[in-house]
């Protein structure tokens, strides 16, 4: 059985501070992704580092940890055609798919192809004792690209602010992914993507697809209904509704849920009238009443309550209350992130924030575009924001106005105001 090698590459994911292989991709950590993608082409992985990194000749495959790559197309570089010995290197031609989640990323690209750090060494006699960084220059002096093309098709979607350049979203449709994770926007835009490609390859493992789409009707609601994955114990209340997504086992659906095109996790609990769309969300994590999130990435075990969460990560065992806001849309130009020790345009106009592990955002926390927010970071209400003391009682038609945790009569406050409400 041929192997593919996976060497750690110490990078680290911020703000969460653990190994970017522990990133939350499509419900999965990346480390488990990466072994189902290799399972399922018939290799086996191993993780080596230091003077182990590689053995001596034969024919295998080299990667680092922080590398996300599907199985479609593991197996299009595995069955590349290949003469003689040497080293070769996954490329991509650029696209809807190798562009969507580019910013950002560890990778050399030019206006044609976008290379990653995925290589085939067959017959080569690779230098022991290298490390990562010294390995992977090695291999990509000598590599030659195999290129694979991924496609053009898109999904284009209306955005909920209209007006240029904000008015369009294009979500690539293709089963070939590859991407170099180094940032959480990377799980973010990663995301989007999954619930759809973990749809199909669901289907494209099973013998009653080709039966599933012929029986699919013209409705295309319908149709994405009849393609739902449910896990076993799911208990979904008959007016709640799921449409193109992947439920886990044990999932709860309260009166009115809905969930369309997400990927969620054992013991998910979905509360009334809460809807997810477009997100990922790790086992565990149970919602309050009315929440509404878009295009989102929950970690494991977080309490999510949001009357309007877009284009944002939630780190693990996170309470988030109604009152917090992520803003996703600057008021000028596009959304900037802290990215080691500078600030980096994105170049998107729709990206929120992050917050990590273990943190408690109470009301009123309202964040900027782009900004992440530490692991343990506990926020709570201002004293003056809430009400102490309430008057012993109301003299018919006086105004009361709000004022450093009281509330007064309007006219010993601002006694020269007169309020546009009590107008005649």
């Amino acid at each position: 059985m041929m192997k593919l090698y996976r060497s750690a590459t110490a990078r680290r994911l911020a703000p969460f501070g653990e190994e970017i292989r522990q990133g939350l991709v499509g419900g999965q950590t990346l480390e488990q992704a990466q072994a189902e993608a290799t399972r399922h082409c018939g290799l086996e992985i191993e993780d080596v580092s230091g003077r182990d990194l590689v053995p001596p000749g034969g024919d295998y495959l080299v990667m680092g940890d922080d590398l996300f790559v599907s199985r479609e197309c593991l197996r299009r570089f595995l069955q590349a055609p290949l003469t003689g010995k040497g080293v070769w290197r996954l490329d991509m031609r650029r696209g809807p798919a190798s562009d969507y989640c580019l910013t950002l990323q560890a990778v050399e690209y030019d206006q044609a192809q976008v290379n990653f750090d995925l290589y085939r060494v067959r017959g080569a006699e690779v230098p022991r004792g290298l490390d990562w960084q010294r390995l992977r220059s090695w291999l990509a002096e000598r590599a030659q690209a195999l290129v694979l093309d991924t496609g053009g098709e898109v999904e284009s979607l209306t955005l909920s602010r209209p007006g240029p350049p904000r008015e369009r979203l294009e979500l690539p449709r293709s089963l070939c992914l590859a991407v170099q994770l180094g940032h959480w926007v990377h799980l973010l835009w990663l995301n989007h993507l999954l619930p759809w490609l973990r749809l199909q390859e669901h289907w494209q493992d099973h013998a009653g697809l080709s039966r599933a789409w012929r029986r699919r009707g013209r409705n295309p609601h319908r149709r994405a209904a009849r393609l739902n994955v449910i896990g076993p114990g799911c208990d979904i209340h008959p007016t709640a509704r799921v449409e193109g997504s992947l439920l886990g086992r044990g999932v709860k659906l309260g009166p009115f849920a809905y969930v369309r095109e997400s990927i969620l996790g054992d013991g998910v609990e979905v509360a009334d009238h809460s809807k997810f769309t477009r997100c990922v969300v790790g086992e565990g994590c149970h919602t309050l009443n009315d929440s509404l999130f878009i295009a989102c990435t929950f970690y494991p075990d977080s309490t999510l309550a949001s009357f309007l969460l877009r284009n944002s990560v939630i780190g693990r065992r996170v309470f988030l209350t109604s009152g917090v806001m992520f803003w996703d849309e600057p008021i000028q130009g596009t959304v900037r992130v802290r990215h080691g020790a500078s600030e980096v345009d994105t170049g998107r106009y729709l990206l929120g924030g992050c917050a990590g592990h273990e943190c408690l955002l109470g009301t009123r926390a309202i964040f900027l575009p782009g900004r992440a927010v530490p692991n343990r970071t506990i926020i709570v209400m201002r004293p003056e924001e809430g009400v102490v003391k309430l008057p012993e009682q109301a003299l018919p038609g006086q105004a009361h106005v709000y004022h450093q945790g009281r509330i007064l009569p309007l006219a010993e406050v601002l006694p020269q105001y007169s309020p546009a409400e009590l107008e005649p």
